[in-house]
């Protein structure tokens, strides 16, 4: 009968919170937002800013504007500024200025006027020792100027081509043959490979480590269980506070015991975040299929994301349960919630730090701990290799005592406060109300 009861607000709350306009919305706009992103990364990418850079190199040297020069003429005709027959980046001009007498900074400050009138882009002044080999100190400068603080692409350009003609000044300053040297120091650089794998047809099987992914997976999974709980357990918060405030509760706790409303809505707030996390797990997997990259999720990561997710919820969900019927108001829950906010960010966080070393001390031991334990294993679970199964097994018991825990408490908090009208709690009060006695 108890279950049944139980089973029965659940489904109600479960009912009440998905069927609606309002979760489809908010279900679907995190999907809207960074398709959209996606799909608008690659529609600028065919969009951009195509008007000439005009760069002023005020050489020092005497021996690097020439070849910078040479090197803009060549890119503008060549595959980084045409594809297809098509211009798709900015052309870069060179204008070389000759120095005058010494470095004026009063001719910086002219060419400075220059880049604010729209005449140039930027300006380059190379020192005057910057081709030596052991350049004099403070005369080896390369420095860029502008005002587009967020243009890369010019910068890189200039710096990689001076770069090339300095190589090329030493290179026949000092008798080498430039090709000779380059080969002589030249190899191939390095790849990386998941571990082979032998396939159903016996042939060995070599695939590519996509770096990127590595990281986007653990990080991506974090994320959703952070976004899952902290999107999900709120539902409950306002749901008792409301039902508190129209005095609805008195009604139900009629045919219920506080106990069993707790429970009954605990368990569906928990349906809530699965049934959230579903969504965008099968969108995430999804995703791999579409990018070839499936191997990426690890074995049991689905699994093992939803049992700790479950275990995140029961825990949290019970927290701000209790909170909420100890409040008076939804301002005074919020004030309140801003606590188990931050436990639950604090995980978060330290698993973007923790991705480089998920096998290091620190991490095993916060994999372990709650409230800590739920991101930080699903965040291990997505980085091979897979952890040990006592690790896993350790986790999984140390969320559910931590979780049965919270429950407990909170619901003798609940018990208490869903019926308490008057000045809300303070926390010494809501230690007295878990611990007192029946």
């Amino acid at each position: 009968m108890m279950w049944r009861k139980i089973t029965t607000v659940a489904l109600e709350e479960y009912r009440r919170v998905v069927v609606t306009k309002s979760f489809l919305i908010g279900l679907l706009i995190p999907i809207v937002i960074y398709g959209g992103m996606a799909v608008a990364m690659v529609w600028m990418g065919d969009k951009a800013d195509l008007e000439d850079r005009r760069v002023a190199v005020l050489d020092h040297t005497g021996a690097l504007a020439e070849p910078l020069e040479e090197a803009a003429r060549r890119r503008n005709a060549g595959s980084s500024v045409y594809r297809d027959g098509r211009q798709v980046a900015p052309k870069f001009y060179i204008e070389t200025v000759a120095p005058r007498d010494g470095v004026s900074d009063d001719h910086l400050v002219e060419l400075a006027d220059r880049v604010r009138a729209e005449e140039i882009f930027a300006v380059l002044e190379i020192g005057p020792a910057y081709v030596e080999r052991a350049g004099r100190r403070g005369e080896d400068y390369l420095r860029y100027f502008s005002d587009r603080p967020t243009e890369v692409d010019l910068p890189g350009w200039l710096r990689r081509e001076v770069e090339n003609a300095t190589e090329r000044f030493r290179f026949a300053a000092a008798g080498l043959d430039e090709r000779e040297v380059r080969a002589m120091l030249s190899h191939p650089s390095i790849e990386r490979k998941r571990l082979p794998e032998r396939g159903e047809d016996g042939q060995v099987r070599f695939r590519d480590d996509l770096t990127e992914l590595a990281f986007f997976v653990p990080l991506g999974v974090v994320l959703l269980m952070f976004f899952s709980i902290q999107m999900t357990t709120p539902i409950l918060l306002n749901s008792v506070i409301e039902e508190k405030m129209y005095r609805i509760s008195e009604v139900l706790l009629s045919n219920l015991t506080p106990f069993q409303l707790f429970a009954g809505k605990l368990l569906g707030g928990m349906l809530v975040g699965v049934t959230f996390s579903i969504a965008y797990l099968v969108s995430l997997g999804l995703s791999l299929r579409y990018f070839d990259a499936a191997g990426y999720a690890q074995p049991g990561l689905y699994v093992g994301f939803i049992v700790f997710l479950l275990l995140g919820l029961l825990a949290f969900g019970a927290m701000f349960g209790g909170v909420s019927a100890a409040c008076q108001d939804l301002k005074d829950a919020q004030n309140f919630a801003g606590a188990v906010v931050i436990v639950l960010v604090a995980p978060m966080i330290l698993a973007v730090v923790m991705i480089q070393a998920p096998d290091s001390g620190v991490a095993v031991a916060l994999s372990m701990i709650p409230p800590f334990s739920p991101m930080m294993m699903t965040m291990r679970l997505a980085i091979p290799p897979v952890p040990p199964l006592w690790q896993l097994s350790t986790a999984v018991a140390a969320n559910l005592a931590f979780g049965w825990l919270c429950v407990w408490l909170a619901s003798r908090v609940f018990r208490i406060g869903i019926l308490s009208t008057g000045k809300t709690p303070g926390f010494r009060e809501l230690l007295r109300w878990m611990f007192r006695d029946e």
